[in-house]
């Protein structure tokens, strides 16, 4: 099959009708069919069943639980008790948050801080069996079974996180058809908290022209798990790592959240369309640091696509692209492209003043939560969730980083913040400092 790579693409395809998602999917083949990998009739089929759940009811169940997890977390970590926290990798702590949000909200797998960390098995925890599973998926795939027999300490943790994983979401789906059976689950709890994972089982059991066969129940409730507490989280500690670098923008977001928290009361859902500030911040750290770098569509139809060369004085030129091809986006070169997105490397916010709306980011070229009807199914559970810690830290706590001698924040970022190829993964521990507002 040809495949087309879009590079340097000058933004997203204008003529969406004319692509699909690739049906070749190694996820598909690991992780089973889910509302991500399948396309088409399937697609509609997926996205009826998981849809309706994702309401204001589950929304609101995010913020009160993203509420109450920031609260154990500053308990639990003994952070009221002091006026400086040193944070040596930020990122463990955003993913046990966002974890412990959808866990709880999706699923009903609620445990206290710092339970999310609990270890499942020979040391793992959730978040890194997951994290294992989905980092190691090649591998799975380029390795025969009996290569885990051998003595190899990564082939023996990348097997025990994938048997984990799957063990557990197995239980949890047999356990949920037993209390659905047993009609402890009322159709009216279905729509808030847990309503994501009641929906995938229901779809199970109750059979009928939208009903999901057990590959897909499992690849929907491993979807919803995994991406719903990793984009969140890696973007989370990129975005307070930018706002503790770019202190002018930080102050920007304090400002705000203390102009929509009078007299600093705890924010509620109701203040979400609000934090306006916050949530330009956030699409910018995603448009720098996109979670997906690569987006695969295939074509379903002969069409043109118009492409500007840069090596030629901007001249276009048309590509034939014929059906059946696939299309490869290059997320972050399109994020980069100073035609979208003057001084394309800075950290600018301000890049989104003409976009205040929650259901527009304004130009094609971002595609952070993805576009068009494929579009990201939990934007606004990921919103919510991120912008509420937002709130509830930077309310009474400023971000800092210890810069070396004479480096500016632009060389800190660079330096440690520098494979946006690989995306946020590829990004060593980020280290922060919280302070609290009454010390300075």
């Amino acid at each position: 099959m040809p495949l087309t790579k879009s590079w340097p693409p000058q933004g997203a395809p204008k003529c969406p009708t004319s692509f699909h998602a690739s049906k070749s999917s190694i996820f598909r083949r690991l992780f089973g069919a889910n509302v991500a990998t399948v396309r088409k009739e399937p697609w509609k089929r997926h996205r009826r069943v998981v849809g309706p759940a994702f309401s204001k009811k589950l929304y609101l169940s995010v913020w009160k639980e993203s509420m109450q997890t920031f609260r154990d977390m500053v308990d639990v970590e003994g952070w009221d008790k002091k006026q400086s926290v040193t944070v040596s990798a930020l990122g463990d702590l955003t993913a046990k948050f966002t974890i412990n949000i959808i866990a709880s909200c999706a699923f009903d797998f609620h445990s206290p801080w710092p339970g999310s960390i609990a270890k499942l098995r020979q040391g793992l925890s959730l978040r890194e069996c997951l994290t294992v599973v989905v980092e190691g998926f090649p591998l799975c795939l380029l390795t025969p079974r009996w290569v885990y027999l051998l003595p190899i300490r990564a082939l023996k943790r990348l097997d025990i996180a994938f048997n984990t994983t799957f063990s557990l979401l197995r239980a949890q789906i047999a356990l949920r058809r037993e209390k659905i059976a047993s009609e402890e689950v009322t159709g009216g709890e279905t729509q808030g908290k847990d309503a994501i994972f009641n929906s995938i089982v229901k779809a199970n059991i109750d059979g009928g022209k939208f009903a999901f066969d057990e590959e897909e129940v499992i690849g929907n409730t491993f979807l919803m798990l995994f991406a719903g507490h990793e984009t969140a989280s890696r973007t989370l500690s990129a975005m307070l790592t930018l706002l503790a670098l770019y202190g002018e923008e930080q102050d920007k977001v304090y400002q705000e959240i203390k102009r929509t928290l009078p007299g600093g009361r705890d924010p509620t859902f109701e203040d979400l369309e609000s934090f306006i500030q916050t949530r330009k911040c956030i699409q910018e750290t995603m448009r720098l640091y996109p979670p997906v770098t690569l987006l695969v569509r295939e074509v379903i139809h002969d069409t043109q696509l118009n492409v500007t060369n840069k090596a030629t004085d901007g001249a276009s030129y048309s590509v034939a692209l014929k059906k059946g091809a696939r299309v490869v986006c290059n997320v972050v070169a399109i994020h980069r492209n100073p035609r979208h997105f003057p001084d394309p490397d800075a950290f600018k916010p301000s890049r989104w003043d003409d976009n205040d709306s929650d259901d527009s980011v304004g130009t094609d070229a971002f595609l952070g939560f993805g576009q068009g009807p494929r579009a990201c199914i939990g934007r606004k559970f990921a919103l919510a969730e991120m912008t509420c810690f937002v709130a509830m830290l930077l309310r009474d706590w400023r971000v800092e980083v210890d810069l070396a001698e004479g480096e500016s924040p632009q060389q800190w970022q660079r330096r440690v913040m520098t494979d946006t190829a690989s995306g946020l993964r590829a990004m060593g521990p980020l280290s922060v400092r919280f302070v609290t507002r009454e010390a300075r």
